[in-house]
């Protein structure tokens, strides 16, 4: 069971990859604002090939499928579990308790488990 500092880092994760989500979303929609992005012709180009409300689902699905599989992976090598653990091991402490909150969890499966028990519908 995650204690309640582990539910507060899963939360934040969530919430970041919604937020690009998001924002991958708006960045296609016509008026968008792309003064601040690297990729203003492509998001134009997607702009203009996604155009019905199926697309732009395919889309957001994808976009959050792909935001998932980075967070999980990165948990996956804060837990120690990538070819990193062969030269460097690193740990999330809570900077007041100095507790790990890897403790008695594997991040990457916990973070997941999460998605699944807040997913919306």
């Amino acid at each position: 069971m995650i204690n309640q500092n582990q539910k507060l880092l899963f939360k934040n994760l969530k919430n970041i990859k919604d937020y690009w989500v998001d924002t991958a979303i708006k960045n296609i929609e016509p008026d968008a604002d792309l003064i601040a992005s690297d990729c203003e012709e492509e998001y134009k180009l997607l702009a203009s090939k996604l155009t019905s409300e199926n697309e732009l689902l395919a889309f957001r699905k994808v976009q959050n499928e792909v935001i998932e599989g980075v967070i999980h992976s990165i948990c996956v090598m804060i837990d120690g579990g990538d070819e990193l653990a062969d030269d460097l091991l690193i740990d999330l402490i809570e900077r007041e308790t100095r507790k790990s909150l890897q403790e008695n969890i594997a991040l990457h499966e916990e973070f997941i488990s999460y998605l699944l028990d807040v997913k919306e519908d």
